[in-house]
């Protein structure tokens, strides 16, 4: 057998109808993450307005994101430990359980200890489809596998937040919250009887100082970023939170360099381009706030649409994130140098795109925001099908896993920091009158322009450090 046709071989060989299935089963997984996340977020209101316990509705939403920020990079620790079948199986019954749990629970307390066991769960195995269709397909066919995967999400998140929609207009809340563990549970199956449950060589252990520290880490530093901009920057709980948060860090910092076995190997950030890697994926994907959150902000109170109206300015984004990746997929999976062309051409994208946001009046047509953020689905389209792809093939094969896992995680952190950097951008503009449209439109002109400038340093990185280094290996 040639060199070049070993190199192409796939890391876990399956026959080909085995290898279908479980590539199904991935996509299933990545759908129900996302119809869950878009359902919960379209009805976390609802939910909790059906208990008189509408106050808590920020809680119920970092409850959230902090599980699975903390989560995603342990998961991939414990693919290594229990294997990659298991680590797909076990916490996904684990998350269909808590959605349905979630469904039919009507009672404050459960329901916020069911929304943080969800959200672990999901933590546990999000990383778990991309690093398994790294592992079942041949290197070349591995971009368009992960450009399946982004059109899975994107329909998924789309399709969640719309039938959750309906369904709870008919007073079927109940069922809206369910539709999403269908296909988890489809995915479960196909991956439990199709997947050997493949460990990393050798003696694993779990870092559990490690662990530890990342959690205080996370739990410290999220926690004060998301109630900085409602309790003030300089209130005590804030300021503690971050104290707590960085020390904990420089804990990890310290505990990962001494322990044999650790959570996240330090080794990787020498790691010249997997650590520019991972820049690139926080500059490129910080817009995702800006157009979820102040995009309709700004269609509404700037340009008078109405609410259906922004409600849909991301219609065409979502075709194109369907059917684009996988395209896009197969072009980037044809020479090794298109993943950094790929890159570039997904922070440009952003960056054009945000800019032309940046100069929002009241004369602006609504068909520029349609136009703009289309322009982001094109974005999403390359990013999506060459990171995880690049940071696979920049990896050695034992620390695909974690690898693979804190991709998944800078994309979370990703949307966190950037959230609270766009709300406090919006809100020094807005404190003085929150109902000015001036005020309003200067806001968000300030959130768009700052995420263009985080593309452009992502370009920047592609460019100067990635190139290069591609170039020079």
């Amino acid at each position: 057998m040639s060199n070049t046709a070993t190199q192409n071989m796939a890391m876990i060989p399956l026959p080909e109808g085995k290898r279908k299935a479980v590539q199904v089963g991935c996509i299933f997984l990545m759908l129900s993450v996302a119809m869950s996340g878009l359902a919960l977020a379209t009805l976390s209101s609802p939910i909790l307005e059906s208990i008189n316990a509408l106050e808590y509705v920020s809680l119920f939403t970092i409850l959230g994101s902090l599980g699975v920020s903390i989560m995603t990079p342990i998961g991939g620790k414990l693919g290594d430990l229990i294997g990659r079948r298991n680590i797909v199986v076990i916490p996904g019954i684990i998350c269909a359980l808590c959605g349905i749990g979630i469904a039919f629970v009507r009672s404050l307390v459960p329901l916020l200890i069911l929304r943080v066991l969800l959200s672990l769960a999901q933590g546990a195995f999000t990383a778990a489809p991309y690093i398994i269709v790294g592992l079942i397909n041949e290197k070349k066919d591995i971009p368009k596998a992960m450009g399946l995967l982004a059109a899975s999400v994107a329909i998924g998140g789309f399709g969640g937040s719309i039938i959750a929609g309906i369904l709870t207009d008919m007073g079927m809340m109940t069922s809206a919250l369910l539709v999403s563990v269908i296909p988890l549970i489809l995915g479960i199956i196909l991956i439990g009887k199709n997947m050997p449950n493949q460990k990393k060589q050798g003696k694993v252990n779990l870092d559990v100082f490690g662990t530890l520290a990342l959690i205080v880490t996370l739990s410290g530093i999220l926690l004060a970023l998301n109630y900085a901009t409602a309790l003030g920057w300089g209130h005590p709980l804030v300021i503690g939170g971050f104290i707590i948060g960085f020390l904990a860090l420089a804990l990890l910092v310290w505990v990962e360099y001494k322990v044999e076995d650790p959570l996240i190997p330090m080794k990787l950030f020498r790691n010249v381009r997997y650590t520019a890697l991972l820049l690139v994926t926080f500059c490129a994907y910080f817009y995702i706030g800006a157009i979820n959150t102040y995009a309709p902000i700004a269609s509404i109170k700037v340009l008078g649409t109405s609410a259906g109206i922004a409600g849909s300015l991301q219609m065409p984004r979502t075709l194109i994130c369907a059917f684009l990746p996988a395209a896009a997929g197969v072009w980037v999976g044809k020479k090794a140098e298109n993943n950094w062309k790929a890159l570039t051409v997904a922070t440009l994208f952003a960056a054009i795109a945000m800019f032309v946001l940046g100069f929002t009046t009241g004369q602006t047509s609504v068909l520029i925001y349609y136009l703009a953020i289309a322009l982001t689905g094109i974005a999403e389209g390359f990013r999506s099908v060459s990171v995880t792809p690049f940071a696979q093939m920049t990896l050695d094969q034992k620390d695909i896993g974690i690898g693979t896992s804190l991709i998944n995680f800078t994309n979370s952190l990703s949307g966190t920091i950037g959230a609270a950097i766009m709300g406090a951008a919006y809100n020094f503009y807005t404190v003085e009158n929150a109902a000015s449209v001036i005020n309003i439109q200067r806001g968000c002109n300030a959130v768009f322009r700052i995420t263009a400038v985080f593309a452009v340093i992502g370009m920047g990185i592609v460019l100067f450090v990635i190139r290069p280094q591609m170039n020079k290996k």
